[in-house]
């Protein structure tokens, strides 16, 4: 993966911005449109999300763009499926997160940015979080009282 350049780091600093006006914007327009206040969030909320992803591109950071960009598609096609199914807008907000949120850990697995240990998902021990192990056991002689 290639490193960001200074000018790419300075374009997405500045969009950072320019994407909080657009999602107000469009939470606004939505929310004027449906007639509710939880839609207008719900859109907000999926235009900063998609604003992250935009800003990832510009970084030139792909693998983690694609796996952010797996939640406001997921959300935004959700939203218009428990529209249609005629859900209110306080129940659609609440069953859209839930899902989008769902879609986003089955389908996001492969596509999970790489950490300090070069995967994205690092089994761990029971014993590195605490838990004593086998061999932490002291044995010891039983006193009958």
């Amino acid at each position: 993966m290639s490193t960001p350049s200074s000018g790419s780091w300075a374009l997405a600093a500045l969009l950072r911005p320019v994407v909080f006006v657009l999602a107000i914007v469009a939470a606004v327009l939505t929310g004027n449109r449906t007639g509710t206040f939880w839609l207008g969030l719900l859109a907000y909320l999926i235009a900063m999300s998609a604003g992250r992803v935009l800003r990832m591109l510009v970084r030139s950071r792909v693998r983690e763009a694609l796996y952010r960009a797996v939640w406001p598609a997921a959300a935004t096609g959700y939203a218009f499926l428990f529209g249609d199914l005629g859900l209110p807008g306080w129940a659609n907000f609440i069953v859209t997160l839930i899902a989008a949120s769902m879609t986003r850990n089955s389908l996001g697995g492969p596509l999970r940015p790489k950490g300090p240990s070069g995967g994205g998902w690092q089994w761990r021990r029971l014993d590195s979080w605490g838990v004593p192990n086998v061999d932490d056991v002291v044995t010891g002689r039983w006193k009958e009282l």
